[in-house]
């Protein structure tokens, strides 16, 4: 069953997890900052993609965090593609 989320949501979950997987503070996280300058590989970004359709519920293209390379272009574009 998919959940709709807003954009600020998804981006705190985003921010959370990714701090959670990389051991740094929350405040370290910047949403603007492109994945491979916080440190994300393209294993981690397919794998935040598969956790964040997990959480959704719904099904997401496992290359959407090449697409939009930050946490706040995928917030933005989950966000506004909720059915």
């Amino acid at each position: 069953m998919a959940i709709d989320k807003g954009e600020a949501e998804i981006t705190g979950w985003c921010v959370a997890h990714l701090a959670k997987a990389l051991r740094r503070p929350e405040g370290k996280i910047d949403p603007q900052a492109k994945f491979t300058r916080l440190g994300v590989d393209s294993a981690m970004a397919v794998y935040l993609v598969a956790e964040l359709e997990e959480w959704l519920g719904r099904e997401l293209a496992p290359e959407l965090a090449f697409e939009y390379p930050t946490i706040a272009t995928l917030a933005r574009h989950l966000a506004g593609e909720r059915d």
